[in-house]
């Protein structure tokens, strides 16, 4: 298992690296398209490269290919980790940079490192104050969403995918609970404060801790979908810099009246748009520039580089460039 784990630590600093030069690509694109007046940027910035904020990161995917519907609580998809990047944080994670200081970790939701017990048996956060959950949430992040997180990994009824990183490693976690109900291995005795008792020493319980499914879930949302895999995916709420657009248009008044938030489709579309109660102040990994993420469901390959070229395209998710394409880059020296 720390064997997998070392790859899994490896991979998710590579997807934070994705993110970030996505991020940064389409900052930099910004500054181009404001001078060309064209494309959806607004940066202002020099010929230098630095990245500007604004602009829409518009990318398409041949397939969502999603494992668990975009539910945060077995998901396990590579791309779908790196949304999460941009839509949840966790109380620790990594910097968006290369190389190996992108697989060092840090405080994310948590104020400092946690302070673990002699015995390795206890690890004790205290979270940042001001982090808040997006839209219709509005209401501040605390120790008992981030329990109730893995109260759902816990939970049998929604195949949490690598719940095993946690079973018989947190101290009531074996993933057969029949309902999302609390787990005797944590403790939130006030709402800045979480504790995690061990069955064990595991020396890789942080990485563990950087990965989704661990992200604060609000219960008076994720309770409507507490019973079936999958199903809290178009009703994911934000906890970190961008949110899925339309997620103001949520009715949370009761569970009758809530529909799919409009920015997740997973037929169509996911787009982002930025968190109004996100504080960058209270964040010291993440620079978000653009403004938003725009992925759209496209099958055919070579419609999507051909928009890339025209510009109405930034880049593609996961499609490589059909053999035209790569072609024109190669033997044009204008291009190469």
């Amino acid at each position: 298992m720390s064997r997998n784990i070392g790859r899994k630590r490896q991979a998710f600093g590579m997807v934070g690296l994705a993110l970030v030069v996505a991020l940064l690509a389409a900052a930099c694109a910004s500054d181009d398209n404001s001078k060309s007046g064209s494309g959806s940027g607004s940066g202002s910035g020099g010929s230098s490269g630095t990245p500007t904020r604004g602009g829409v990161y518009r990318t398409a995917t041949e397939e969502f290919n999603f494992t668990n519907a975009f539910d945060i609580t077995g998901e396990y998809l590579g791309t779908a980790i790196e949304h999460y990047q941009a839509l949840t944080r966790t109380l620790v994670n990594y910097k968006h940079v290369a190389g190996v200081a992108g697989n060092e970790l840090f405080p994310d939701l948590a104020q400092d490192m946690p302070e673990v017990s002699s015995d390795g048996l206890t690890y004790t956060f205290k979270l940042k104050k001001g982090v808040k959950f997006g839209q219709p949430v509005n209401r501040e992040v605390t120790s008992k969403d981030v329990e109730y997180a893995f109260e759902r990994v816990n939970n049998k009824n929604l195949a949490a995918q690598y719940g095993f990183y946690y079973f018989g490693i947190v101290k009531g976690m074996d993933g057969k609970a029949a309902s999302s109900q609390p787990i005797s291995g944590i403790e939130t005795p006030d709402d800045a404060t979480i504790v995690f008792h061990l069955t064990e020493p595991t020396g890789d319980f942080l990485y563990r801790l950087s990965m989704p499914a661990t992200a604060p879930i609000p219960k008076e949302v994720a309770k409507c979908f507490d019973e079936k895999a999958g199903d809290y995916g178009r009703y994911l709420i934000s906890s970190g810099p961008y949110q899925l657009a339309g997620s103001d248009k949520l009715d949370v008044s009761s569970c009758d009246t809530m529909r799919p938030i409009a920015g997740f489709d997973p037929t169509r579309k996911l787009n982002m748009v930025r968190n109004p109660n996100y504080d960058q102040a209270a964040d010291d990994l993440r620079a978000n520039y653009v403004d938003g993420i725009s992925v759209t469901l496209n099958s055919n390959t070579a419609d999507v580089f051909n928009r890339v070229e025209s510009g109405s395209l930034d880049g593609s998710l996961d499609s490589k460039p059909p053999r035209t394409t790569l072609l024109k880059y190669t033997q044009d020296a204008a291009k190469k």
